[in-house]
């Protein structure tokens, strides 16, 4: 079974495409993501998380040549679990590492991961590209995906309902994907002014914490919309008119980080969420899920079927 999530504004995985194939291979893949991208146009920027597969790897550079394709960083987490003996010290260093913002802090990070381990456990990691599992070298905006949420039903459906015929495990299938349209259409309409603002549900408590994380911060008022803000031993500087700030949070979450909020503290909450990127509005979230129908599964007579097509004989 092949499957596409997506990300929506309010930080939620969202199943969008769904395949079922014989085979797990290069070309398999590719003809998947010449799928995705029939569906998603040509026109549209994206990145791409999934599991370790040089397959999947070689899909999308084969079919987005242009876009960022990222690892699933529980995949990395779990081969490190087994390969240290379950010691759950290193594997929380390397989430502290992976999760790192900006350039110098991964390399601080990653000093002390190398130095908790023996060289040996952890040498295939050197043979994995930085950018495809930190964070910090994403060139993308990553909205702080981790990993990759695959929903309950397909998980259940890959597990337990193989002996079912292809039609109804699709059926299920469509059938789940109208019930989470229905539920966040109807959620979206609900969102309330006043309490979320411009925002989903997501964003006001990132920014939260930005307010809470803010208190103590000294901030100085460099030139034009570049500010200057301290705390502790450490010093980041905030380009407002840019939407940038040296620590790199706000850049990958498109969220103002709480430095960000230290040099905007002279404006009201509400201009403060207009600084957030706009895939996060209530807007955006509610646009999103209007459609009233899932693409039902097509009548038998229009299925295309391959001239290469094979016929299996039962056993």
């Amino acid at each position: 079974m092949y499957i596409a999530v997506a990300l929506d504004g309010n930080h939620e995985t969202l199943l969008i495409v769904v395949a079922l194939g014989t085979i797990n291979c290069d070309e398999s893949w590719v003809w998947f993501m010449r799928r995705l991208k029939e569906c998603l146009g040509d026109n549209m920027e994206v990145g791409f998380i999934s599991h370790m597969s040089d397959s999947i790897d070689f899909a999308v550079q084969r079919v987005y040549p242009d876009s960022h394709h990222g690892y699933c960083c529980k995949n990395i987490a779990e081969k490190i679990w087994a390969s240290t003996g379950n010691n759950i010290v290193v594997e929380q260093l390397f989430w502290k590492t992976c999760k790192r913002y900006n350039v110098f802090d991964f390399y601080g990070s990653l000093n002390t991961l190398q130095n908790e381990v023996n060289e040996n456990d952890l040498h295939w990691l050197d043979n994995i590209a930085i950018a495809k599992w930190v964070r910090a070298f994403f060139p993308k905006v990553r909205f702080n995906v981790k990993f990759i949420g695959i929903p309950d039903v397909v998980n259940w459906i890959m597990t337990n309902k193989h002996e079912l015929p292809i039609t109804t495990i699709i059926q299920m299938v469509h059938d789940f994907m109208q019930g989470v349209y229905g539920q966040r259409a109807a959620f979206g309409i609900n969102f309330k002014w006043e309490f979320y603002g411009l925002l989903t549900p997501y964003a006001p408590k990132v920014l939260q914490k930005g307010f809470i994380n803010s208190d103590g911060c000294r901030v100085r008022h460099i030139v034009g919309d570049i500010y200057e803000v301290s705390k502790y031993l450490t010093t980041e500087s905030v380009q407002l008119d840019r939407d940038i700030c040296t620590c790199g949070k706000w850049q990958k979450c498109s969220i103002p980080c709480h430095h960000a909020i230290t040099s905007l503290q002279r404006f009201e909450i509400e201009e403060i969420q207009l600084m957030v990127n706009y895939k996060l509005t209530t807007a955006v979230y509610q646009n999103a899920y209007q459609t009233e129908m899932v693409n039902p599964i097509p009548n038998l007579m229009h299925w295309k079927i391959s001239v290469k097509s094979v016929v299996v004989l039962p056993p």
